[in-house]
């Protein structure tokens, strides 16, 4: 497939899937703007009374709340351990695997994202993990698989087919970012200075180039193979080792078709591919954090822990201010 052929079709399910997510990415941005930033008058009425030399107070009252949420959620984080699943399998195997996943998320921080993904869903309604694998040093080929949090959540861009609470349907997925020229000459020196998508909703300079990953995953046949030893490999996996194991005198007894999935991370700018790269898991490595979910009328929305609160709190604001002017106008009592 060509380059202009994989941004077509990455620009067709781009629309598709932003459209299908713009009602809860509105609401996003809305909640974490009233919760957050403060922003609970409407802009008319504020720059009105602001011109009249009147008070706007606000009274923030819904971190208090979040807060109770998102503490309780730190003193209980979630964490992965690994259980044997049944009287065959080994506890200490168990326990090793266990140890690797701990050594996992204490190299990638991933307390940080897991908190920035519990905030992100009690305000906003939406938040998300990403796993990804890196180099362990400057020097060496290894590499350490790292959890990795995700700051903006609007950067991303979900499959709108989806409805597995844990992404695991998911087919197709963006994560988009601006890059300034000079990154971006860094990173891709031959390439031509085109943004992904000249509607992309993000809030970038104008000056910054737009880079989209465009994630993929579709299903493969393959066949596995059942060795004397109770091993189970892949047919390209036996064929990778097969002098070894033959001169161990292992041998293939059992056979079967099966399906397993390929994931393809794009790198995409406005006219071409900048990388492509192989994902070794069977799923998008994108993990989402939702908080309330209501689905009605086919369509899934998510609710921040606010939400329903907010008009409370809106008259909460005008009460305050009310009783200040009251209190202004007043007249003073001689003591």
């Amino acid at each position: 497939m060509s380059d202009k052929d994989v941004i077509s079709d990455a620009l067709e399910a781009y629309r598709e899937c932003s459209e299908a997510a713009s009602e809860n990415r509105a609401m996003f941005e809305a909640d974490i703007r009233f919760s957050r930033m403060g922003e609970q008058w409407p802009e008319t009425v504020k720059r009105e009374r602001e011109r009249e030399g009147r008070p706007v107070l606000t009274i923030n009252r819904i971190p208090s709340f979040a807060r109770q949420v998102i503490n309780d959620a730190r003193q209980n984080r979630p964490s992965i351990k690994v259980h044997p699943a049944d009287s065959s399998a080994d506890p200490r195997t168990a326990e090793v695997m266990s140890d690797l996943i701990r050594n996992i998320e204490y190299i990638s921080n991933a307390d940080i994202a897991y908190d920035t993904a519990i905030e992100n869903a009690v305000y906003g309604g939406f938040g998300y993990i990403r796993v990804a694998t890196d180099y362990a040093h400057d020097d060496s080929f290894d590499q350490d698989i790292l959890i990795g949090r995700v700051l903006d959540p609007l950067t991303i861009v979900g499959d709108s087919r989806s409805d597995c609470a844990d992404s695991s349907d998911w087919d197709r997925a963006f994560v988009v970012e601006g890059m300034s020229e000079d990154e971006f000459e860094a990173k891709y020196k031959d390439a031509a200075r085109t943004s992904f998508g000249a509607d992309v909703s993000m809030s970038v300079d104008s000056d910054e180039i737009i880079v989209a990953e465009y994630w993929t995953r579709e299903v493969v046949s393959t066949k596995i193979l059942k060795l004397s030893n109770g091993l189970i490999l892949s047919e390209d996996q036996f064929k990778k080792n097969a002098e070894i194991l033959q001169a161990a005198g292992i041998m293939v007894v059992g056979d079967r078709d099966s399906k397993t999935h390929k994931v393809v991370q794009r790198i995409l700018s406005g006219s071409e591919q900048l990388e492509e790269n192989a994902w070794s898991g069977r799923f998008i490595p994108i993990i989402p954090v939702y908080g309330e979910e209501v689905f009605v009328d086919g369509k899934r929305y998510f609710k921040s822990l606010h939400r329903d609160a907010q008009d409370t709190q809106r008259m909460l604001n005008y009460w305050r201010t009310a009783s200040t002017e009251l209190v202004a106008l007043a007249p003073k009592t001689p003591w």
